[in-house]
């Protein structure tokens, strides 16, 4: 909570001058999204709120010369439901520049793996997020990464992830995409990702997302292996997703088969929007366990165990 108290005094003797410089220059934007979830986990139902991924943020941009533009973003996580542990916590929190090259960022950032899977994830933030069972879903400090210029709708990027000790190796997440992640200027969008020595693993991914009709249709595939040599698998995600008036339907399955075992979580939910900022939500995950090691994130090794999780929600987006 002091945390939290903290930031709110900065940025309320922050904003004011900022504003008062220049109104363009910089945005404050967030996210509440708070849900009343049932969790069986294979040993009876508990009933929690959660508080899936809530944030808020500043960013902006100011014109330098030769074309340049510097750019900034400073996000924070905020837990506005459990009372255990860091109320506040860090996201994405970069500086960096952008023109006719491209653009080029440093500090704490999601990994060009992590950016690429675009629109897919039909559960994001929420208990079948892909990186319930998938890896690469990471954020990492003392980055620096960059982003080609589109040509004929591809570009390139790369991020740099530098190691933190001696006993650890510097990493890379880089590869290549194709469109535009809305489906508003390509009816295709797709991302080719490479992770080599990226919290541990190196990691080879490939996302699609397109549109028929009125659905729109994601698909992912992912292999691993664990730098140390002990852990590698694949699987594979599809989902869709159909609106109907004020209302978006949608439903995703997602495995993952490491050393001949399975787990596979399955979902279906729909969201209400009363605008483009507020929407309530519901939604099912049911997760069969199979593999009986830790490094199955959603069913954390508990093999031979069903799971099964309900929500109900509200989510309001905000900017100014």
């Amino acid at each position: 909570m002091k945390q939290l108290l903290g930031l709110v005094a900065l940025a309320s003797a922050f904003l004011p001058a900022a504003f008062a410089q220049d109104s363009d220059a910089l945005t404050v934007y967030g996210r509440a999204n708070v849900s009343l979830q049932s969790n069986d986990e294979g040993n009876g139902a508990e009933t929690d709120v959660v508080s899936n991924s809530s944030r808020f943020g500043f960013k902006g941009s100011a014109e330098l010369e030769n074309d340049l533009e510097v750019f900034y973003q400073l996000e924070f996580g905020v837990d506005l439901a459990d009372s255990e542990g860091d109320a506040v916590t860090n996201r994405n929190q970069v500086v960096g520049l952008r023109g006719n090259f491209g653009k080029v960022m440093i500090g704490r950032y999601d990994t060009f793996l992590k950016d690429s899977q675009g629109s897919i994830d039909q559960f994001k933030d929420y208990e079948a997020d892909l990186k319930s069972l998938f890896r690469g879903e990471n954020r990492e400090d003392n980055t620096v990464t960059y982003y080609s210029p589109e040509f004929y709708n591809i570009s390139f990027g790369v991020t740099y992830v530098a190691a933190e000790t001696e006993n650890q190796d510097d990493g890379v997440s880089f590869g290549l995409l194709y469109g535009d992640e809305k489906l508003k200027s390509t009816p295709v969008y797709a991302a080719i990702a490479i992770d080599r020595d990226v919290a541990g693993y190196d990691i080879e991914q490939l996302s699609v997302y397109t549109k028929a009709g009125k659905f729109k249709l994601g698909a992912a595939l992912q292999q691993f292996e664990s730098v140390n040599g002990l852990y590698d698998g694949d699987g594979y995600l599809l989902s869709a997703a159909y609106p109907y008036n004020n209302w978006v339907f949608k439903g995703q399955y997602q495995s993952l088969d490491e050393s001949g075992d399975t787990d596979a979580s399955f979902s279906f939910g729909a969201d209400y929007h009363f605008s483009g900022d507020t929407r309530v939500y519901t939604w099912y995950t049911g997760r069969d366990c199979d593999i009986d090691t830790y490094t199955s994130r959603g069913c954390g090794g508990a093999a031979g165990v069903e799971q099964d999780f309900f929500a109900v929600g509200i989510r309001h987006d905000f900017s100014w």
